[in-house]
C-alpha cells in the first residue's frame, strides 16, 4: 500500500506541475519571465527559444525536456548541455517530492536543492566539455554547401592519443565502478 501511495503521490506532482506551467503558458505569464532572461542569453550569444524548456524543466523535469526536444535547432550540443542540466538538477516537482517522501525525517531540503543545482551545473558543464573535447560527440549541424564545410576538421582529427586516452580512461572508470559497486556498498555496511 505504502509503494501505490507513493507511486500515486509522484504521479499527482506531475500533474499538478504540468498544470501549472500550462496556466503559465496560456497566461503569458511565461513569456513575461523569459522575456527577462533575454538580455543573458543574447550576451551569451545563445538561442532565446531555449529560455522557455529551461524555465520549464526547472518547474517540471518532463515537460522542461519535452519543450527542448521539441526545439529545431543546429545547435545541438547547447541543446544537449541544457538537458544536462535539467536532467542533473530535477526540478521544483522533484525536489518537493522528495520533501513529501523525507518530511519525517532530519534531512534538509534546501541542503538537498543546492546540491541538486549544483549537480545540474555539473552535468551542463561535462557535457559541454566532452561535447567540445570529443568534436565525434558534437552533433552541431552544418549545412552541407556553406562555406564553413571546408573548416570543419577531418574525422581523422578526432581520432588522436589524447582523445582516445580520455575515452579509455572514462570507459575503464565506469567499469571499474559499476563492477565494483556491490563490493563498496558491503564494506559501508
Amino acid at each position: 500500500m505504502n509503494s501505490v501511495n507513493t507511486i500515486v503521490m509522484i504521479g499527482g506532482f506531475v500533474i499538478l506541475f504540468s498544470v501549472i506551467i500550462s496556466i503559465l503558458n496560456n497566461s503569458g505569464l511565461l513569456d513575461i519571465i523569459c522575456k527577462i532572461f533575454y538580455p543573458i542569453f543574447n550576451m551569451l550569444n545563445i538561442d532565446t527559444r531555449f529560455i522557455n524548456p529551461i524555465i520549464s524543466g526547472l518547474i517540471e523535469l518532463t515537460n522542461g525536456l519535452n519543450i527542448l526536444a521539441n526545439i529545431n535547432t543546429k545547435s545541438f550540443s547547447i541543446l544537449i548541455t541544457f538537458a544536462s542540466f535539467i536532467l542533473g538538477f530535477g526540478g521544483i516537482s522533484v525536489a518537493l517530492q522528495v520533501l513529501s517522501i523525507t518530511s519525517k525525517t532530519d534531512i534538509s531540503i534546501s541542503a538537498y536543492i543546492i546540491g541538486k543545482l549544483l549537480q545540474g551545473t555539473i552535468a551542463a558543464i561535462l557535457t559541454y566539455a566532452i561535447v567540445h573535447i570529443f568534436p565525434i560527440f558534437n552533433l552541431d549541424l552544418v549545412p552541407m554547401f556553406s562555406s564553413n564545410v571546408n573548416k570543419l576538421p577531418a574525422f581523422s582529427a578526432y581520432i588522436n592519443p589524447y582523445n582516445m586516452f580520455i575515452l579509455l580512461l572514462i570507459i575503464t572508470t565506469t567499469t571499474f565502478i559499476i563492477l565494483n559497486r556491490k563490493k563498496y556498498k558491503l564494506n559501508k555496511g
